[in-house]
Order: structure tokens, then C-alpha cells, then sequence
């Protein structure tokens, strides 16, 4: 509403200027009718067809450009330059190339018609000329802002699709190994409680309790968008799991000898690899192998037939991974398992 206010307000302020026009060539009624009517179409046209097909919006400006030639033929080679107002209007809504045309037609039928008059014109022509350009600025300056006004509009749409996307894939990470933690120690300290080992069972709800604390903490920074994943931590915790879930674990390699950079996807590797090797593989063990340029979890589980092939959380370290410069792969192990591996080239 405010835009086609301020079409009709801009409008209306060049019709007005139509006005000493109107007064010099108020002895000849039919050029002040054609005036009139050429007045009132440029005013309203870009309000009623901005937004309208191409064939609409080249039918007002054929009909304004016609009424203006015709206004000139009446009134004399003098008011050329008030073509210039229907040349405004199809700068703004035609193709460059399209007012390219027009232009260059407008310029070449008028300086035909001066040579075969043999009338001094001249100066009129170079007064078309000038405004002939000018628009055609204008109407290339409009066009580039509008295309960055798009462009911002669908930088922000882009950036709302990927925060949304950021929290998905976090929340994900961050509750898939730590809720799946969680459930395996509340079975533990349940199946200690009903062997009566009381002692035992009160240290793992200590370490649960600690857990969810650390679970609500992440949860936060993740919302936040603070949150930065630490391999070595990620590693120590995977032990914790899989040694909750009675899963033998074995680390090789050391975190500090990857770069700094390839760290926090390699840590959400080892998040998504321990939580599918512990809700899906029915492993006895698993073998977690860090190198420089890359890592892999290998588990003695299922076959990859019983395996997540690709869901939200492989897909997530897919674009980790290809944000670094690197790849997931995923299948089954030989002679028997499962075998997730992350590489950065």
C-alpha cells in the first residue's frame, strides 16, 4: 500500500509539471485534450501495471507513447521532449534492451523527420537525446536496486533456512549420544539397584545427574549458537557411553594430533558414530582410530542391512565434512560390522 502510494504521489508530482505545457498550447483544444489524457495515463500507469504481466504492462506503454506522439504532431516538434514522460515509464518496466529499442527509434524517426522537414530541430533533438539517456540511467539504476533489494530479501531467507538448519543438526548431535547416554545409565543404576548393590547404583546417579546438568548446558549453548564441540572431550565421553552400554572400547590415536581446524567435525563424528553403534549396532566392541586427516569407528555389531543408511545425522556430518574440505563413508566392515569413516584430502 505504501509503495503504490508513493507511485501516485511521484506521479502526480511530474504530471503537474505538464501544466506550463498546458498553458502554452491552450488555443488548440486537441492538443490540450491529448495532453490531458497523456497526463493522466503516465500518472497512473505504474501503480496499475508494476506488478502485471508483460503483455499488459507493453500495452499502457504503446498506448501512452502513441498519445504522446500524437500530442507532439498537434502541438509541434517544439514538446518533443515530452516524450520523455512515456520513455520513463518503459525504462522502468521494459527489458534494457527493449528501451534500448525505444530509445534509438524515438531519436532516428525524429531526426528523419527534421531532415525531411529541412527545419532547424536540431536543438530539440539533442534535448531528446539528453533525456533519452537519462531515463535510460534511471531506469538501469531502479533495476539494480531492485535486484539487490531480492537479493537481500533471499540472503535472509537463506540465513533464517540455515540457522534453522545450524539448530536441527546441533540438537541432533547434541541429544542423540547424550540422551542415548542418559537412558543406558538409568537402565544401569536400575539393574544395580535390583542386584542390590546400592553403592554402585548411587555413583551412577551422581553420574547422571552431573550429565543431564552437562546436557542442559549444551542444549543452551547450542540454542545460543555458542556452542563449540571439543574431540578430545567428544572422545572421553564416547568411552563413557560405550562402557556404560557394556561395550568394550578401544581409542588409537590422539586428538591433539589432528589440526585445529578439523577437530570440531571430527568430534561430531565421534557423537554420530558412538550413538549408531550404541542404538543400533549390538556390539561387543568398537575400535575408534584417530588420524590427522581422518577417523573412523569400526564396531563387531550388525551388518549395515540393520544400520541407519542415511538419515539426519550422517547427512549432518556430510555437510560438516564438506565444509572443510572432506567426505563421510559408511557401510559394512569385514569380516563382520559396520565401519563409519570421516576424510579430509
Amino acid at each position: 500500500m505504501i509503495g503504490r502510494r508513493w507511485g501516485i504521489g511521484v506521479g502526480a508530482f511530474f504530471t503537474l509539471m505538464l501544466i506550463p505545457v498546458g498553458v502554452a498550447v491552450w488555443p488548440r483544444p486537441l492538443a490540450v485534450a491529448l495532453l490531458i489524457v497523456y497526463g493522466a495515463l503516465y500518472m497512473v500507469t505504474p501503480t496499475l501495471v508494476w506488478r502485471a504481466p508483460k503483455l499488459r504492462q507493453s500495452a499502457f506503454i504503446v498506448a501512452l507513447l502513441l498519445i504522446g506522439v500524437a500530442f507532439v504532431g498537434v502541438a509541434g516538434f517544439d514538446w518533443l521532449p515530452t516524450l520523455g514522460y512515456a520513455y520513463a515509464i518503459a525504462a522502468l518496466l521494459w527489458p534494457v534492451r527493449w528501451t534500448v529499442i525505444l530509445g534509438a527509434a524515438l531519436l532516428g524517426g525524429y531526426a528523419l523527420a527534421v531532415l525531411l522537414s529541412h527545419d532547424d530541430q536540431w536543438g530539440e533533438w539533442i534535448g531528446l537525446l539528453m533525456v533519452v539517456f537519462d531515463l535510460m540511467l534511471m531506469g538501469m539504476l531502479v533495476r539494480s536496486n531492485m535486484a539487490l533489494q531480492r537479493a537481500r530479501h533471499e540472503l535472509a531467507a537463506h540465513a533464517v533456512t540455515d540457522e534453522r538448519s545450524r539448530v536441527a543438526r546441533d540438537l541432533h548431535d547434541v541429544l542423540g549420544q547424550s540422551l542415548t547416554s542418559l537412558a543406558l545409565r538409568s537402565s544401569l543404576a536400575r539393574r544395580l539397584l535390583e542386584r542390590g548393590e546400592t553403592e554402585r547404583a548411587a555413583r551412577e546417579l551422581a553420574v547422571l545427574e552431573h550429565q543431564s546438568r552437562d546436557v542442559l548446558t549444551e542444549l543452551r549453548a547450542t540454542v545460543a549458537g555458542f556452542r563449540a564441540a571439543s574431540l578430545a572431550a567428544e572422545l572421553a565421553g564416547a568411552r563413557a557411553a560405550l562402557e556404560a552400554g557394556e561395550i568394550t572400547v578401544e581409542i588409537d590415536g590422539d586428538p591433539e594430533d589432528v589440526p585445529a581446524h578439523l577437530r570440531e567435525p571430527f568430534a561430531f563424528v565421534v557423537r554420530e558414530g558412538v550413538t549408531n553403534v550404541i542404538r543400533h549396532s549390538s556390539a561387543r566392541r568398537c575400535v575408534i582410530r584417530v588420524r590427522p586427516d581422518g577417523i573412523e569407528i569400526h564396531d563387531d555389531g550388525r551388518t549395515a542391512t540393520d544400520q541407519p543408511v542415511d538419515g539426519h545425522g550422517l547427512a549432518g556430518l556430510r555437510q560438516r565434512l564438506a565444509a572443510v574440505g572432506g567426505d563421510v563413508h559408511s557401510g559394512p566392515a569385514r569380516p563382520a560390522g559396520f565401519v563409519l569413516t570421516a576424510s579430509v584430502p
